[in-house]
């Protein structure tokens, strides 16, 4: 399995091994699943601008009056 290093400072390094301890889990793990969460974060974010930006375009929302009439209500 590949790895992966960078640097921290002292107080990141401790901050994370209390976050290490906290969440009970080893170091590779904890953070590897949270490099993992943020990014697919960043990817739901990215799909959810880009997609309110397209409805924006093609707005075909109607209103509630509207979906009634249509449903025959």
């Amino acid at each position: 399995m590949p790895t992966i290093s960078f640097q921290i400072s002292d107080q990141e390094k401790e901050f994370i091994e209390q976050m290490v301890k906290f969440n009970g889990m080893s170091l590779s793990k904890l953070i590897r699943k949270k490099v993992l969460e943020s990014l697919e974060e960043q990817i739901d974010i990215e799909s959810y601008e880009q997609m309110i930006k397209y409805h924006q375009i093609k707005d075909e929302s109607i209103s509630h009056k509207e979906m009634k009439r249509e449903l025959g209500l």
